[in-house]
């Protein structure tokens, strides 16, 4: 094990003005232009969005594909055993608290959210498969997996696995920053290192902004499904983001042993008892036999999804930047988060159980979600007539697992 670098002795916490302060101001001076000139801050953002996609899509798709390769490679080979931390330092969390904070990190409100919602829209408008069809139904639940499957919590397992590993063996601090400690040595306490972290929390941020937005506006559809508010108010939904941010911030102060685990644990249980509950009251059979050919499908296609950028069906351009390439930037702006949170629980565990725990118990409950929303959908629409549920999901995401559930019984 190498010897900490001196200044690693000197930071005790994570916390940095200089990293701080320019952050901040930047994430300040951006909302200042976005609310006095809205439009035009759309405007320059749309354009630099398509710009981005329209040069760099092939490398996003890419270097993801890239990131789960090295990842399985690094669990398979002999330094899958190196342990994160000295070579006697054991588990700070038990299995299963590890497990609940695992699937916390990355179910979250966009399950919810997309669970619904996203196999409806391509099933509706699908990338390649005519519309409307139990072809597009198979490609509509294929390409969500896609999406949020195994490339997704790749690039979480990677940011974890290398702030754990230079945080813990090297004792540098948790976070990007020690990531270049390889490049850049003694200079991440410098200049270098603290653009890095600066830009880390801008993404960090604008991932997190774009995940609450979801959010708040799930739970205020929710609340106008049963009744506690009467329509939508811009009010309203301030106050859901300030409630929800409250409670970040309290269980956050309550530290990750505490306040984190507690909450981590009663989001598993709640999750899986709705999970639950749509199985066995819904059509059951067919969701397990439509979830065991997702899988297969998933499986025999996920080479080919990971490298198809529709450069020979240009049709398809908006499709694929609006959809995968939206994610996939998505999932690296929350790396930064995850990646950290996932490095500070994971102390005293091995490279391969960091890679194997995130990449398969996370990802088998993703999937398992998906095919119990997304089909139960699906079956309403295909086998049972439910044709507004799918205009729903297009018009009006936010409510399309609230109208599902209208189907099922005690709905409100």
């Amino acid at each position: 094990m190498t010897s900490p670098p001196h200044e690693a002795s000197r930071l005790r916490s994570t916390w940095s003005l200089p990293v701080f302060v320019p952050g901040i101001l930047i994430l300040v001076t951006l909302l200042a232009v976005c609310s006095v000139n809205p439009d035009g801050a759309e405007r320059f953002f749309l354009a630099g969005q398509r710009w981005v996609a329209a040069h760099f899509s092939w490398f996003y798709l890419l270097a993801v594909a890239i990131f789960s390769i090295l990842l399985l490679v690094i669990a398979a080979s002999r330094y899958g055993s190196i342990r994160l931390g000295a070579d006697d330092t054991r588990p700070e969390f038990s299995f299963t608290s590890w497990l609940a904070m695992l699937f916390a990190a990355g179910m979250g409100i966009g399950l919810l959210y997309f669970g619904v919602a996203e196999p409806m829209m391509h099933y509706t408008a699908p990338p390649l498969a005519p519309p409307g069809t139990p072809a597009a139904a198979r490609e509509a639940m294929t390409t969500t997996f896609f999406h949020w499957g195994f490339h997704a919590w790749s690039v979480y397992a990677l940011v974890g696995l290398v702030l754990a590993y230079f945080g813990f063996r090297y004792r540098l601090p948790v976070t990007i920053r020690s990531g270049f400690y390889p490049l850049l040595k003694h200079r991440i306490y410098s200049t270098p290192g603290t653009v890095i972290d600066i830009l880390a929390l801008c993404a960090t941020i604008f991932g997190l902004t774009t995940t609450l937005g979801f959010g708040a506006m799930q739970l205020h559809a929710g609340l106008r499904e049963i009744g506690a508010l009467s329509g939508a108010s811009f009010q309203s939904l301030v106050f859901i983001i300030l409630l929800s941010i409250g409670a970040a911030v309290l269980s956050s102060i309550s530290g990750v042993g505490k306040g984190v685990r507690y909450l981590s644990q009663g989001n598993l249980i709640l999750a899986i008892s709705l999970m639950l509950f749509v199985l066995l009251t819904g059509p059951t059979v067919y969701i397990l036999a439509a979830f065991t050919e997702n899988i297969g499908y998933y499986l025999t296609h996920i080479v080919e999804l990971s490298f198809r950028t529709f450069a020979y069906e240009s049709t398809k351009e908006e499709w694929f930047t609006s959809w995968t390439i939206m994610y996939w930037a998505w999932w690296i702006s929350w790396a930064p988060f995850v990646g950290m949170f996932i490095a500070r629980i994971s102390r005293g565990r091995t490279v391969r159980e960091l890679v194997a725990g995130v990449l398969l118990i996370p990802l088998g409950f993703t999937l398992a979600w998906l095919s119990i929303f997304g089909n139960s959908a699906l079956d309403l629409v295909l086998n049972q007539g439910a044709v507004a549920l799918g205009k729903t999901a297009l018009e009006q995401p936010s409510m399309a697992i609230y109208q599902l559930l209208e189907h099922y019984p005690a709905s409100k």
